[in-house]
């Protein structure tokens, strides 16, 4: 089965994520094309609802012996357009197809749906599960939502890896940050106390933490740890003294930095500061956290995948992705995974695109790999 027709059918179809624009469309009409992508390539298919009008889209092969379930997963939502010229018109110049999502991650999505067509005819033993699934830019319902109906005994997320084998990633958090000071004439000093004056204690005492945070050893496949402010608000008219001030950051975290390493961070800085200024009032709420994941390398699956780029003449050697993805709500319902998907560039980007042979490569590798795992798992 070819890739690429397929991707451009996918690119073709506006699934920004709702989430994060608002009145976007969703996954639900993309959803229609990769159903009809996974019956062509003979898979069976069904439908899960991970939300209202957004939902998962499963391809399922089953062997006439047992065997072990080998997953394919990948997101089918993107994220916004803003400064773009016609995201959703696929454009190829030399080996690049240019459109929205087609590097984050359409492209990976096209390759597993082919690498199913290829493996379909002669599928004898155990279950491929293709999963498309929603909202990974987000909050990954539809992974959530995937793995409490679907069971596998390995996976593989085929994010953009620049087809190399990715054993792990980066966790995150996001938080909030509030600090709260009173609405004054800004000719009165005396009355007024400056939230956004005090946020920039914050903002320094967080730099300094996120200098100490890449400057710790790195955790195997994961890097270090690192925090930014993602957006900061406050104040109402140029003469009024603010009276709130709020600002949303990330951290990103490696293993062994659960939830509770995060908020004990940011609520020390906050304690801090409000010993240092009686005055000082500030409050911290944690708006979601993803852990960081890694698959040990001598796993059955990742020997399998590297086996597999060995014989296609690619780099086999482990690494890992900056970025967080599913993999780790897969494997935190038991179902170890490893990342391996094409090259390209962009990703959130304005100018988004994967490389066209990457696609083929991909699929290629991915066929060669489930046939590997099947021999080495008895």
């Amino acid at each position: 089965m070819d890739p690429l027709p397929l991707l451009r059918d996918l690119v073709a179809v506006n699934s920004i994520n709702p989430s994060l624009v608002p009145g976007a469309p969703g996954e639900g009409a993309v959803a229609e094309v990769v159903a009809d992508g996974l019956r062509r390539a003979g898979l069976e298919v069904a439908r899960q609802e991970a939300a209202p009008g957004r939902p998962n889209v499963i391809g399922v092969l089953d062997g006439r012996d047992p065997g072990p379930a080998v997953m394919l997963c990948g997101h089918l939502d993107t994220v916004g357009v803003d400064g773009m010229t016609d995201p959703f018109v696929p454009r190829i110049e030399g080996d690049r197809l240019y459109a929205r999502g087609a590097q984050d991650m359409k492209g990976g999505v096209a390759s597993m749906i082919a690498a199913a067509g290829a493996l379909a005819n002669g599928w004898t033993r155990g279950r491929l599960i293709v999963a498309a699934v929603v909202d990974e830019e987000h909050m990954s319902l539809g992974a959530e939502a995937l793995v409490r109906e679907w069971r596998a005994d390995a996976a593989i997320v085929t994010e953009p890896t620049d087809l190399a084998l990715a054993v792990g990633h980066k966790g995150f958090a996001w938080i909030e940050v509030v600090t709260r000071g009173r609405a004054a004439h800004g000719s009165r000093p005396a009355e007024g106390r400056d939230a956004i004056v005090r946020m920039g204690r914050v903002l320094a005492a967080l730099e300094a933490l996120d200098r100490d945070l890449q400057s710790r050893p790195e955790a195997a496949f994961q890097g270090t740890g690192s925090l930014h402010a993602s957006s900061i608000t406050g104040g109402r008219e140029l003469s009024v003294y603010p009276d709130l001030c709020s600002m949303i950051l990330e951290r990103r975290t490696v293993s062994g930095e659960d939830q509770g390493t995060v908020e004990r961070e940011i609520r020390a800085i906050i304690d801090r500061l409000s010993r240092e200024d009686p005055g000082f009032e500030a409050s911290v709420r944690s708006m979601a956290f993803r852990s960081a994941y890694r698959v040990d390398p001598v796993h059955a699956l990742p020997r399998a995948v590297a086996a597999a780029l060995e014989r296609a003449g690619r780099p086999a050697e482990p690494t890992g992705m900056s970025f967080w993805t599913d993999a780790a709500v897969l494997a935190g319902a038991g179902i170890p995974a490893v990342l391996f998907g094409p090259g390209g560039a962009g990703l959130h980007s304005t100018s988004e695109y994967v490389n066209v042979p990457d696609l083929y490569a991909c699929r290629d590798v991915l066929v060669d790999a489930i046939r590997q795992f099947s021999e080495l798992v008895n």
